[in-house]
């Protein structure tokens, strides 16, 4: 479903590098593998700066939530806090329990961060127009690019376990169970809202997602997907009020407890990306990425891009900053209660009502990507070349496409969809309802 219609064949600058040296007179193999060294080499050092950004942004507006100053010691206006824990961190001892498994406790922080280095490899961040050719700001473009996210960030789960269970400490052995059976519970409304976005814009390819919000964001007609990504997003992440597993009252700093240095950095440093990684899939999911006002021109669009692309991921991770010094930490029971009972309910409702609308040419429900169905006199079922073409249409063009009965299909989605708001809403209120104390709890007994 992700033909040519609209995305015309792609490519990368880091593409364009490789042809760079190609044309300076390097061969192939070798040109390929400098632009290998040279695309990780930039990715480690924009994770190296976003962190340490991150963390000052944090501390410093945590501070400004809670009427504090925050870092303001270390260089002016504290800006030299992080890079100096960063440096405490690179020289502090490296110590290993005695009875732990060190093999295992030394590969878990590694097999946590290298899935979440590898994620930022798919995320296209731009496009630049180079001699009225265009070419997207990606690392490495994939078909799948949807399906590869969502399988690498499964894999740091392996590592968190491996932590725990390494550290023979039962505090750590505990944490790293929640955290488990949360990501797991988590894991689940995630795939369903984005599986939603997969049949919305007809591809798993994050390119063709972003092109499928020309004319409208996705986050309006899917909005449902977009809460339950959102909330799911944080949880993944371990992020408050979802910190069960490093929840400091009970389990001290739970599956990283016995971790300091270097290997403590690396957990450290998986967590910030993935929330980078998450910002960055609602933006190019729900908010059309890099999509907006090329304000600079066509010759300065990769900086346009560059700007409302960071501009969208940095609202989001604002907002995970903000639920830290916002909400407080819920129950271990309410977490997984609010997943089972409430988020995957509502992501298969939402997934429902989006298949519906894809089946019976909903041009809302699929961007505007709908079948052009032309039936042959004579089907031959070895011959399926123009059997059904997919065109990408505004959406007064299809729904002036649709026949009599697509329309009555189409005004039965749109109902659908109103009604899974107001289940959605009823839910919620039961949910929130459920975690507030009887208000016969306080009264003093006769």
């Amino acid at each position: 479903m992700s033909g040519s219609a609209f995305t015309p064949r792609t490519y990368t600058i880091w593409e364009d590098f490789r042809l760079w040296l190609m044309h300076a007179g390097l061969p192939y193999e070798l040109a390929d593998a400098l632009m290998l060294i040279v695309t990780f080499t930039v990715i480690l050092i924009f994770i190296l700066v976003l962190v340490l950004g991150l963390v000052l942004l944090e501390r410093k507006f945590l501070g400004w939530l809670q009427i504090r100053p925050g870092p303001n010691r270390v260089g002016p206006w504290g800006l030299l806090q992080t890079v100096a824990d960063a440096i405490k961190l690179l020289l502090k001892e490296d110590i290993i329990p005695m009875n732990a498994d060190k093999p295992t406790f030394v590969l878990a922080p590694i097999v946590m961060f290298i899935p979440a280095l590898l994620s930022l490899v798919v995320i296209p961040l731009g496009v630049a127009n180079i001699n009225g050719r265009y070419s997207y700001i990606v690392a490495q473009d994939l078909d799948i690019g949807l399906a590869y996210l969502l399988a690498i960030s499964s894999v740091g789960v392996i590592g968190i376990i491996m932590g725990g269970w390494a550290s023979n400490n039962k505090y750590s052995l505990y944490g790293a169970m929640r955290s488990v059976a949360q990501l797991i519970s988590y894991e689940v409304p995630m795939v369903l809202a984005l599986v939603s976005v997969a049949l919305y814009a007809g591809s798993l390819r994050l390119i063709d997602i972003i092109h499928a919000q020309q004319s409208i964001f996705a986050l309006i007609p899917l909005f449902p997907a977009f809460i339950i990504f959102l909330i799911a997003g944080v949880a993944e992440t371990n992020r408050a009020p979802f910190d069960l597993p490093e929840a400091e009252s009970e389990l001290v700093g739970g599956f990283h407890t016995e971790y300091s240095g270097m290997k403590f950095a690396l957990f450290f440093l998986a967590e910030y990306i993935n929330m980078f990684t998450v910002s960055a899939l609602i933006t190019v999911c729900f908010l059309g990425g890099w999509k907006g006002p090329a304000f600079l021109g066509q010759n300065l669009l990769w900086l346009s891009s560059l700007f409302w692309f960071f501009l969208k991921v940095f609202f989001f991770l604002l907002a995970f900053i903000w639920f830290r010094g916002t909400f407080p930490r819920i129950r271990v029971d309410q977490m997984m209660h609010f997943a089972w009972k409430f988020l995957i309910p509502v992501a298969i409702f939402q997934l429902l009502i989006v298949a519906w609308g894809v089946a019976y040419r909903n041009p809302i429900m699929s961007g505007g990507y709908i079948p052009k169905i032309s039936v042959k006199d004579i089907w031959d079922p070895k011959d399926y070349t123009g059997f059904t073409e997919f065109t990408r249409t505004s959406l007064p063009s299809a729904l002036r496409m649709l026949n009599d009965s697509e329309m009555v299909t189409f005004l039965i989605s749109v109902i659908g969809f109103i009604l899974l708001i107001l289940f959605i809403g009823g839910l919620f209120y039961r949910t929130l309802k459920g975690f507030a104390p009887s208000k016969t709890i306080f009264q003093e007994k006769p």
